[in-house]
């Protein structure tokens, strides 16, 4: 049944077709639908109708993608989708001719190791009249591990597997951040990942390789047609900052193959920057560590020194993060909101002195 079944003054509207709708995160731009590869992609729509749904194309052979919805800033639901087409309502009794801000976003990480997870906005049904969405002040990217998914921040401590469910957009340290600085947020990250190594010694699963496509992490032919495998643009999104949170399953990896070296790793961080630096030239680059520990702080630190003496280059800082306390932990031994918290403080601190 459609949401017109319901509610004959529902219109509904392809997603191009919504006036003033704002579109967060990496994708395919030339696409009539917006397919949502990363945690936080999403669209956001101000309308002053008393109903709004939204239309999602989803599918997956393992990991089901979740979603998450913001009216006024505030969380209203999550939830996990299932394979086809879903007609979500987002809201419907509300006051008509009160504007309300709404955000639909992916939850879910970019799930690699599941070729046929994709999540796709097709359209939305309304009552109303839609009107533009305020301005961000700032545009921030964020680079990162499985702290940057979120995972851990949904479940209680203790729990340990390793499910969609545990990863969040909704309850983790950089949607916190968004909101403290008003800032549209982009996340590229992915669990076990680093910039040189995977916790597991794997070299290949670092994030600087992936990291010149819309979304280098999602593949297989359905999202390689999505325009997963196509080459980065930056052009029209300029980052104010750009936040890496790396280094935590380097060190992992490190530790148990003696065949990396700190100095790979270095030497990793080192042409990371000067990779972010060619996409943003005007960005601060703020390299963050240490919510799972500082095993490796001193390395972090000596490559950007290095980085910023030999590239004359300014623009770049560390900044270590407070440690997660016993009592600070969610779900899968990773930090929870205590800790999300305690680092969006630091980090909205921090950027709002330099932005």
């Amino acid at each position: 049944m459609k949401p017109t079944d319901r509610n004959a003054n529902l219109k509904y509207y392809s997603i191009k077709e919504v006036p003033e709708c704002y579109i967060h995160g990496r994708t395919d731009k030339d696409r009539e639908d917006v397919p949502l590869f990363w945690n936080n992609s999403g669209i956001e729509v101000c309308t002053d109708g008393t109903e709004l749904w939204i239309e999602v194309e989803s599918d997956f052979s393992i990991y089901e993608s979740w979603y998450a919805v913001e009216i006024n800033g505030a969380l209203v639901a999550r939830s996990m989708l299932q394979p086809g087409v879903s007609n979500i309502c987002l809201f419907r009794n509300m006051s008509g001719g009160v504007v309300k801000r709404v955000f639909f976003y992916r939850e879910l990480q970019a799930m690699g190791a599941d070729d046929d997870c994709y999540m796709i906005v097709k359209g939305m049904y309304s009552d109303g009249d839609f009107s533009k969405v305020p301005d961000y002040e700032h545009k921030i990217e964020f680079i990162g591990d499985s702290i940057s998914s979120g995972e851990g921040t949904y479940g209680a401590d203790g729990d340990m597997d390793w499910i969609p469910m545990y990863m969040s957009s909704s309850h983790n340290y950089i949607n916190m951040i968004s909101k403290k600085l008003n800032a549209d947020v982009r996340i590229i990250s992915q669990g076990g990942w680093g910039v040189c190594c995977s916790w597991d010694s794997h070299r290949e699963s670092n994030i600087p390789d992936i990291y010149d496509y819309v979304c280098g992490l999602a593949h297989g032919e359905h999202n390689k047609s999505l325009g997963a495998d196509k080459p980065l643009d930056t052009s029209d999104w300029q980052a104010d900052a750009v936040v890496v949170n790396l280094g935590t399953n380097d060190d992992s990896g490190i530790r148990a193959d003696s065949s990396i070296d700190v100095q790979v790793f270095e030497a990793s961080v080192y042409d990371f920057l000067k990779k972010i630096r060619g996409y943003y030239p005007k960005a601060h680059i703020l390299w963050v560590y240490g919510m799972l520990g500082y095993g490796i702080t001193a390395n972090i630190s000596r490559a950007v020194t290095k980085y910023m003496d030999e590239n004359n280059d300014s623009n770049v800082a560390y900044l270590t993060l407070p440690n997660t306390l016993e009592d600070e932990y969610g779900s899968r031994m990773h930090p929870g909101l205590k800790s999300h918290e305690k680092a969006a403080k630091m980090i909205s601190d921090y950027l709002a002195g330099r932005l």
